[in-house]
Order: C-alpha cells, then sequence, then structure tokens
C-alpha cells in the first residue's frame, strides 16, 4: 500500500480518490461527539429557529471550525508544535464558552428591555417584531363586529394582499382571514366569532420576505371569567405570557444572533484537519490542502446544517400535532435565554 504522504506528493493525479473521501470524513466528522450539535439543535428548538435559520447556523459553525484549521495549521508553521490542534483545543473552548455567556447576557438583557417596554402598552393587543418593522396586532370591537387590525408602530406595513391570519382554536378549529387597507392600518374583512380564545398566525409577505408569528388571545374581562385580577395585574400577567411566547415564535434572535451563536459553535479545531493540512504544507501541496480542507469543510457542513434542519422541522411538527406544546413550553421560559 502507498503510504499517504506519497499519495499527497502526487497531487492532483488522485484528486478522484482525495476529493469524494474528504467530503465522507467531513461527514462522519461532523458525527462524532461534539461540535455543538446538541447545542445548536437546542437553541433551534428553544427560539422555535426556522429553517433558514437551521442553516444559518450550521453553516456558521462549519465556517469558523474550518476558519479555525487555517489558523492554527499556519501559526503551526510559524510558532513551532505548541500550535498545535491539541495544545490550542482547550483555549479555543475557553473562548467560545465566553463568547456564548456573553450571548446569553446580552439576550437576557433584551428580554428584560422587552418585559419593560412591554408594560407600558396596550394589554388588548401583541406587538409584532416583523422584518419591515414593528406592528401591533389587536381585536378591534369598539361598537362594531369584532375583527383584526394590524397597525404599524414604525416600519412599513405589507399591502393587505399579501396579509392574511389563521386562527386555530383548542379544539383544532381553524379560521382564516383576509385583510383589507385602512389608511394607516390594515382590518380583517371577516368577522371574529367569539370566544376569542385562540391561538392567531399572521402571515406577513413585505419586502423583506415571507415570515410567520404567532401570538395567543384570551378572553379577558368577560361576564364568564371565573377570576378577575384586575386590570393592572392582567395586563401585567399577560405582557410577561406575551414575552413568553415571542421567546418561543423566534423572533427574539436577529440574524446576526444566529451567526454569531453558530461561528461561537465552530471554535473547536480538528486535530484530524489540521494533520492533513500541514502536511500537504509540508510536501508543498498548498492548492491540495486548501482542496481538501475545502471538501472536508463541505461534508462537515452537511451534517451541521442537516442537525438543525432536523431540529427545526422537528419543532414545527410538534407543534403542529400537539396543540399542547406552547403552554408545555411557556411554563418554563428559561431555556430560549441560555
Amino acid at each position: 500500500m502507498v503510504p499517504f504522504p506519497e499519495l499527497l506528493q502526487q497531487g492532483t493525479a488522485h484528486a478522484w480518490l482525495f476529493v469524494p473521501s474528504a467530503i465522507l470524513l467531513g461527514a462522519l466528522h461532523g458525527l462524532e461527539p461534539g461540535h455543538s450539535k446538541t447545542m445548536m439543535a437546542a437553541f433551534i428548538i428553544a427560539v422555535r429557529g426556522t429553517v433558514l435559520q437551521a442553516v444559518l447556523l450550521g453553516l456558521a459553525a462549519t465556517l469558523s471550525h474550518t476558519a479555525v484549521v487555517w489558523v492554527i495549521a499556519l501559526g503551526g508553521q510559524y510558532l513551532g508544535q505548541a500550535w498545535g490542534g491539541e495544545a490550542s483545543e482547550p483555549y479555543f473552548q475557553l473562548a467560545s464558552a465566553v463568547l456564548i455567556v456573553g450571548i446569553a447576557l446580552w439576550m437576557a438583557w433584551r428580554t428584560w428591555r422587552e418585559q419593560h417596554h412591554d408594560h407600558h402598552h396596550d394589554a388588548e393587543g401583541h406587538g409584532i417584531m416583523a422584518r419591515d418593522g414593528v406592528f401591533q396586532l389587536e381585536v378591534i370591537e369598539d361598537g362594531v363586529p369584532p375583527r383584526w387590525r394590524l397597525s404599524r408602530v414604525k416600519g412599513v406595513l405589507p399591502p393587505a394582499q399579501r396579509v392574511t391570519l389563521e386562527t386555530v382554536r383548542p379544539d383544532g378549529a381553524r379560521q382564516a382571514f383576509s385583510f383589507a387597507s385602512g389608511g394607516d392600518f390594515l382590518e380583517s374583512m371577516e368577522e371574529i366569532p367569539e370566544p376569542h380564545a385562540f391561538r392567531a398566525r399572521l402571515h406577513l409577505d413585505g419586502s423583506a420576505g415571507a415570515e410567520i408569528h404567532e401570538v395567543a388571545f384570551e378572553e379577558h374581562g368577560h361576564a364568564h371569567d371565573h377570576l378577575n385580577l384586575g386590570d393592572e395585574d392582567d395586563a401585567h400577567a399577560r405582557a410577561h405570557a406575551e414575552a413568553i411566547r415571542r421567546r418561543f415564535g423566534g423572533r427574539t434572535v436577529t440574524t446576526g444572533q444566529i451567526v454569531l451563536f453558530g461561528l461561537t459553535g465552530g471554535l473547536i479545531p480538528c486535530p484530524a484537519a489540521i494533520t492533513v493540512l500541514l502536511l500537504c504544507i509540508q510536501l508543498k501541496q498548498f492548492s491540495l490542502g486548501f482542496a481538501l480542507v475545502v471538501c472536508f469543510s463541505i461534508g462537515l457542513a452537511l451534517t451541521m446544517v442537516s442537525a438543525g434542519i432536523l431540529a427545526a422541522l422537528s419543532v414545527r411538527h410538534v407543534a403542529n400535532r400537539w396543540s399542547g406544546f406552547d403552554a408545555f413550553a411557556r411554563r418554563d421560559p428559561t431555556p430560549p435565554r441560555l
């Protein structure tokens, strides 16, 4: 059998073997324990992330993982073996932990700020943090049949024909609503039947793309309520419930936070990839080393992205099939903040 260094010295003559092997090894390497797959999946589930967010998370983790390989390999050429993968791994783990804790503190601060902000708003409506702006979704029933109203807090409202809403009641009954323009707000053309206790899924298709926001409405202040907490306490409770729902609605994390979380998750270097790259550099096969690391990264990305997509699709499937998922999630608002 020809030794591996001799195969590398022959360069592109064995590219047909190196390329698929590197992709396969990268994919298998991603299946090994570590690489923050569990943390990434937990993050996607906690924030009810979309498939696109899962893809971004996996690609960001792969990008940082690959960049670290190059930094360690090239640094090792100049600074000696002390910068090898095994020697540097604890430091990168520490750096990753510090950055992740920083993100957690950042999100906790955003949580406190949003809760403080929510306490100063009308409790009958729900704030919608969309890509095109901040909107207010509420049920209007002042002397008229109850209808949905979507008003602008800041930003630009999408056209009425690009906004739809679906209610899902506790018994599984669904109703769709379309909207018409009312000037500086949008109002549903269909009336909302009593009782007003349901989950509302708002579909927006604005200039920044399509997105879905889900909020919960409950009956408050009606004659059949068994417990009246008072307007102040009731508003306080609803504000906290709304903040928790936003945690699980995937709208409290920005694209930048998703990418940053993925970048920190991929900081731990891969000794195997570093070894192959160093060997290629020592044999003056720079282009081959670059190609192998790229192919290795492609395989790793396939595994990381697949893990994220599986988590995103799983939580969506569970939420659609199990009506009590939101109630279960609301009992513990802590995981999304971590």
